[in-house]
């Protein structure tokens, strides 16, 4: 994290950044929060993000104690105040601090600004092993900070020689991984889901980026055999951007290399990402 802290309306050193032990967050785990990259000072997909952290406010009937107009200002000022460069924004609205314990009173906001640390580059070159794993995440929608299941994993993940793990719902349907959306290619056409996720903001700008590129996108279920016999995959999120999933469970996606829509997006989303900073 660095070193200066938005925390409800003001901005305070990281040391002097608390919440009180009685917060909805430490008590219960309710909160909701947002991530986006920023570049040489700039933040990517501002608008987008500003709306996602809105609706997820919405949905858990949490109060927003800024405006639309101050959460952009806290972007810029997190940005500025920490000397700017490239790093990270999270937002992070808490339950409030529960009297009784659990009921949501006045919602905490907390700003951080962090270094960005990518990807090993190797991962774009090879592609990554995911896990299919059966879980469905409460309230898929919203972009809670209840990330229990996808921590809990970890070891596992690791252990089978993977780096990410694609939740499998009742109906064996893949719906995302626990911090990114996915995408497949099938007879040249991107296919992702669109029900029960969390709607990330890479995922949104991948297909209007496939629009730009004239590579048709069909927005539907996937299923487990669907997926297992894609031509490619791909793994999004703002950390990552676009990656190539290469295996899944040991088994080969497609030829087990980065296919060459997979390329086409990966070369082309660092221009595109650029024109959507500011």
């Amino acid at each position: 994290m660095l070193p200066i802290v938005y925390l409800n309306g003001q901005y305070v050193p990281k040391e002097e950044a608390a919440l009180n032990v009685a917060d909805l967050a430490i008590l219960r785990g309710f909160g909701i929060f947002d991530y986006f990259r920023y570049t040489q000072g700039r933040p990517r997909f501002i608008e987008d993000h500003l709306d996602r952290f809105l609706r997820s406010a919405k949905l858990l009937s949490l109060d927003m104690p800024a405006d639309r107009e101050a959460l952009r200002e806290a972007v810029h000022q997190l940005i500025q105040r920490n000397g700017g460069g490239d790093g990270g924004i999270r937002f992070v609205l808490t339950g409030g601090y529960a009297p009784d314990g659990y009921t949501p009173t006045r919602p905490n906001l907390v700003g951080m600004a962090d270094p960005f640390q990518g990807p090993p580059p190797e991962q774009y070159e090879t592609g990554i092993r995911v896990i299919l794993h059966r879980y469905e995440r409460e309230l898929p929608e919203v972009k809670t900070i209840n990330y229990l299941e996808g921590i809990r994993i970890q070891p596992m993940i690791r252990q089978r020689g993977a780096q990410y793990a694609l939740y499998v719902d009742r109906e064996e349907n893949i719906r995302e991984s626990d911090r990114s959306n996915f995408l497949i290619v099938r007879d040249g056409k991107l296919v992702t889901p669109t029900d029960n996720i969390l709607h990330g903001i890479t995922r949104l700008h991948l297909i209007k980026l496939a629009a730009e590129l004239d590579i048709p996108v069909e927005e539907r279920t996937v299923s487990v055999a669907e997926f297992m016999n894609a031509e490619e995959a791909i793994i999004c999120s703002s950390v990552k951007g676009a990656m190539p999933i290469t295996y899944a469970d040991d088994i080969a996606i497609g030829d087990g290399k980065p296919g060459p829509i997979t390329r086409k997006l990966m070369q082309a989303w660092p221009e595109y990402a650029a024109r959507h900073e500011g």
